[in-house]
């Protein structure tokens, strides 16, 4: 036995002897009883003390995926095509038109 058995044994006789005294009777019982579960108000304390767990990877990956998509400019996805049709020599001919890019 290693040291933290041996002090986990002491913790645990310390704790039964404080312990060994208190007596929980059926008038406790049903006064327990009482305020966790056959009331609304111990329903309502019961939610409430509902532990909410949520795995971080998936909540990260999804709290960064709508900052990205909340920050990205307006219109960025879309696809804007623009074709010029030209005529030569009876025929049309389809030019598509690029974007510029502007210094400001």
């Amino acid at each position: 036995m290693n040291r933290d058995d041996f002090i986990k044994d002491d913790i645990k006789k310390i704790f039964d002897d404080e312990a060994s005294e208190i007596k929980f009777t059926d008038e406790m019982m049903e006064n327990v009883l009482d305020q966790t579960t056959r009331s609304g108000k111990g329903k309502i304390r019961r939610i409430l003390n509902y532990e909410l767990q949520i795995p971080l990877i998936p909540a990260a990956v999804a709290v960064a995926a709508i900052l990205a998509v909340s920050i990205l400019p307006e219109g960025i996805l879309e696809k804007q095509y623009r074709f010029t049709a030209i005529e030569m020599a009876g025929s049309q001919v389809m030019v598509q038109e690029d974007k510029e890019v502007t210094r400001r």
